[in-house]
């Protein structure tokens, strides 16, 4: 039996629980660092996953998945926001019901929100007075203020979670001093550094193998200017690589029809080897996305090939400009012909394995020094016991619907249990040093059926 030092529940859509995203492969990467630093996490949806594979490699590398087990539909609000999008409040809800369902079955240590309403649900039960809530910045219009009203979202969205962002009790993640820079000139107050792995650590090895065509990563969207893409390689009439969902997969293939354009090679949804392999045998990488915070598809093409981004945004300003071209569009297809297929030293490579370095420290120095709220007195239930397996003190509480002081009370008092125990399924508390958890019973899951 695996025993953990800490539980993590990561708060993440469903919409964005997919490989090819940016806040999927921050899962993946997030889960897979936990395990190297015996960490258990349990990735809370706000509905069933529909993309099974990815759950399965996710729930393959050690987490749990936990989702309502008749969650809210969006149909109202998708028919009432049918051209702009604002706050979801059946979302929130679902988010708060995967919240209470988590803590039915164990404690936890710290929260991290990658959904604007998962970051409402945690912090409307207060539960940021014991363990951190992280609210973490993915999208390029909660960094950059001026760039909002460019976006779906309508003010109103923007409005609410900027305010947000100015509680003082709820930590802001984010990945570099330029974007705590940012937050805190906009009135942010709680800011951290708290970098993302490299979800695919094979992109830290080096590469020697054959290499061929100009690689552009992300889905069919205006933030990513695709059409740019298309535009510059039509010029330049260099082989093309594309990564992307299969919604981009198939507008991809017609833009390229359109165009003219013949030799090409399209992935759609790909993780893993397969994924480092073809990033990795990419001659050119050509990023010339307009909204972007710190975009880890960069990062994860800048050792192993030259990069070409635009110089009109400033989110490149995060990374060495010693490392990669930026240029202006119209010498886009120029400088990416002239520097095809050439040679990244192994220093670049370097930069960005030091960049990774120390990503776990940060968060392991973060949760250890947090000053969570603890109970002076010894009037909580759970202070008679000696030693208790959290689902079972939960259980002879006997409700009908879990309050949110019932597990409140757990997380003031759990400083008094010197044996504070993590399995897959569960969570001991014990007053006992020398407390070891017997073998749980294989073949069911904890969250089976949910």
């Amino acid at each position: 039996m695996k025993l953990y030092s800490k539980r993590i529940i990561f708060l993440i859509s469903d919409q964005h629980f997919i490989p090819h995203g940016g806040i999927g492969s921050f899962a993946k990467g997030f889960t897979e660092m936990c395990g190297r630093i015996g960490w258990k996490v349990d990735i809370l949806l706000d509905k069933a996953p529909n993309n099974h594979k990815f759950t399965e490699l996710i729930e393959s590398l050690g987490a749990n998945t936990v989702w309502p087990l008749e969650p809210l539909r969006y149909n109202e609000h998708t028919a009432t926001f049918a051209f702009s999008d604002t706050i979801n409040f059946e979302k929130i809800i679902n988010f708060r019901t995967s919240i209470l369902e988590a803590f039915e079955e164990n404690l936890y240590d710290m929260i991290v929100c990658n959904t604007q309403e998962a970051m409402t649900a945690a912090y409307s039960m207060t539960i940021n007075k014991y363990i951190p809530v992280v609210f973490y910045t993915h999208l390029h219009s909660m960094i950059f203020r001026e760039s909002q009203g460019s976006d779906v979202f309508l003010d109103s969205y923007h409005n609410f979670y900027n305010k947000h962002m100015e509680f003082t009790d709820i930590v802001i993640g984010t990945q570099s001093q330029k974007n705590i820079d940012e937050l805190t000139k906009f009135g942010a107050t709680n800011c951290a550094l708290l970098r993302m792995p490299m979800s695919e650590r094979g992109l830290l090895e080096q590469y020697t193998g054959p290499k061929k065509g100009v690689l552009f990563i992300g889905r069919w969207e205006e933030g990513k200017n695709p059409e740019a893409y298309i535009r510059v390689m039509k010029e330049c009439g260099l082989s093309c690589k594309v990564m992307t969902n299969s919604t981009g997969q198939k507008k991809f293939e017609k833009a390229f029809e359109d165009a003219g354009i013949t030799d090409y090679e399209i992935r759609a949804g790909i993780t893993g080897q397969e994924k480092v392999d073809f990033v990795r045998s990419s001659a050119t990488f050509f990023m010339p996305s307009l909204r972007e915070n710190y975009p880890f598809a960069f990062l994860e093409c800048l050792g192993h090939m030259p990069c070409v981004v635009l110089d009109t945004q400033d989110w490149s300003d995060n990374f060495d400009e010693k490392y990669f071209h930026k240029v202006n569009i119209k010498d886009a297809g120029e400088t990416i012909t002239k520097i095809y297929c050439s040679e990244q030293s192994n220093e670049v490579l370097d930069y960005v394995c030091n960049l990774d370095d120390g990503v776990a420290e940060e968060w392991i120095k973060f949760l250890d020094n947090f000053p969570g709220k603890r109970s002076n007195t010894n009037v909580a239930k759970i202070n008679t016991y000696e030693t208790v397996k959290y689902r079972d003190y939960i259980k002879e509480l006997d409700r009908k619907h879990l309050a949110r002081e019932d597990f409140e009370s757990v997380l003031g008092n759990k400083h008094k249990f010197l044996n504070l125990c993590y399995t897959d399924n569960d969570t001991y508390l014990s007053k006992d040093p020398a407390f070891k958890p017997i073998e749980e019973e294989t073949g069911a899951s904890l969250f089976e059926g949910l």
